[in-house]
């Protein structure tokens, strides 16, 4: 898969580029490895350094003389007091979150467009996605409705609101932004501003025309979107809320929303498509496959690094804690009817999503990683996936999985994780020619064995990925599960 405008040899040599200074780099601290590839571990095993956001606020009413108050409160955001605005400004979390409900909607409008630093210390730092998910769940209609309305920002990037709201949260927002980002391009604003102003502008652009469908194709939600920077964005094909099994896609090092969304959005597109094909196949053995659904995330959720930065863990550790929100707020959004969720991950991405996995305390059920300079974790069994279904795929002339620059290599005999063959071969099942991965940037051609392998592994048919030894002449549809 190649990057729009950017020839898929560029992206080969720059990884190799990058493979050959990290190992020179490695060769003078290789006395010290530990502190080259330790992330600093979380103050709570399983999440981050604790939020203050989650802790009981001195405003709620009642509970410090009431012992049946405080459940109450969390129950019902008609038990919160108004607080005044300045001290609200200085809130986080759930008691921001609450707050932020039971304002009449002149005021939460005013109060989202003069506190934009206190909105965003929201979204950066946010409260976990079940206590988000239950705080929704005390609004009433009106109240939600006033929330996706007059504060989209806020609705639309907080895991555990119902992906449906933020969507349209999400798409409310997108509008008025590009509007006002327009207006700023127009006016003697500077041309640093109004440069900065067009940059977003162009990338929320982008943005929306990823969303864009055609009948016969699933339908895409906008799960968050942020443009600061080189940007944040992750698209839903399918429908979450609903599907038997989830995937989200998460690149690497190049990767940004402006110029990549849609090429990103076009493999999940494809991914999906291989899904719902496999799905139809496999019903030939598994009558209960036809009524299967899937759901794929577009996800670049993090800012991926360029070359100036690649070498560092910074980018990675911002990844790891959204990656991990996302997944959270599916979960807390699908409580008790959790589906088979798959993390399929290349690159730099795959590090941020081994360190989720190791520290913090969700679980997914299956994982493959393509190209992975690898992480902390010294095997599977530090990671939280469920069954050991951890896949591993690494292209014969693709430098940066041997590099190990950040930790063990997940491809290592060691590691004990399932080989994906990506060299290309006959399909056994189909019998059709698959296309061999050769760098850095082939796992996702279409049509090649790479990208079949990772289609199976996020819908639980780990037994018909091919990886590449003598048994695999012998797999047949029956073995599917």
């Amino acid at each position: 898969m190649q990057a729009r405008g950017t020839p898929e040899l560029l992206l080969d040599v720059a990884a190799l580029l990058f493979t050959s200074a990290l190992l020179g780099s490695h060769a003078e601290v290789s006395s010290a490895p530990a502190q080259s590839v330790t992330a600093p571990a979380p103050a709570v095993p399983g999440t981050q350094a604790q939020n203050i956001s989650d802790a009981p606020s001195p405003l709620l009413l009642g509970a410090a003389s009431d012992p049946i108050a405080l459940p109450r409160l969390f129950l019902s955001n008609s038990y919160a007091r108004a607080a005044p605005l300045s001290e609200v400004a200085s809130m986080a979390g759930t008691d921001l979150l609450h707050q932020l409900a039971i304002m009449p909607q002149t005021t939460l409008s005013s109060f989202i467009r003069d506190n934009p630093s206190t909105v965003q210390n929201l979204l950066t730092s946010p409260p976990k996605a079940a206590n988000v998910t239950s705080w929704w769940g005390t609004l009433n209609a009106t109240e939600q409705q006033s929330l996706v309305s007059t504060a989209p920002e806020v609705v639309g990037n907080l895991d555990g609101i119902p992906t449906a709201l933020r969507d349209t949260a999400n798409r409310a927002w997108i509008a008025q932004k590009i509007q006002t980002l327009n207006a700023t391009v127009a006016t003697d604003a500077g041309r640093a501003s109004a440069d900065t102003a067009e940059h977003r502008a162009h990338m929320l652009a982008e943005v929306r025309a990823a969303l864009v469908t055609t009948p016969s194709q699933p339908e895409r939600q906008l799960l968050s979107v942020n443009p600061d920077g080189s940007g944040r964005a992750a698209i839903v094909l399918g429908d979450i809320a609903t599907a038997d099994y989830v995937t989200y896609l998460v690149p690497g090092m190049f990767f940004q929303v402006d110029g990549q969304i849609n090429d990103w959005t076009d493999v999940a597109a494809r991914y999906y498509d291989e899904q719902v094909a496999w799905l139809k196949t496999i019903q030939a053995v598994q009558p209960d496959a036809a009524h299967k659904t899937v759901a794929v995330v577009s996800w670049m959720g993090y800012q991926t690094p360029d070359l100036t930065n690649i070498g560092s863990l910074d980018l990675a550790y911002e990844g790891r804690d959204a990656i991990a929100h996302a997944i959270q707020g599916l979960q807390a959004e699908r409580a008790g009817n959790e589906p088979y969720v798959t993390v399929v991950a290349h690159s730099y991405g795959s590090t941020a999503v081994l360190m989720a996995l190791t520290q913090y305390d969700f679980s997914i059920d299956a994982l493959a990683v393509v190209g992975s300079p690898g992480s902390a974790a010294q095997s599977v069994h530090d990671l939280h996936v469920r069954g050991g279904n951890v896949y591993v795929g690494e292209a014969a002339w693709d430098p940066v999985p041997n590099s190990s620059w950040f930790g063990s290599d997940p491809g290592s005999a060691a590691y004990g994780a399932k080989p994906m063959d990506v060299k290309g071969t006959i399909d056994p099942i189909l019998g059709t020619p698959l296309l061999g991965s050769v760098g850095h940037n082939d796992y996702f051609a279409p049509g090649s064995e790479s990208f079949r392998n990772m289609a199976l592994v996020g819908l639980g048919e780990g037994q018909l990925v091919t990886t590449g030894s003598t048994s695999d002449a012998a797999k047949t549809l029956a073995m599917a599960r």
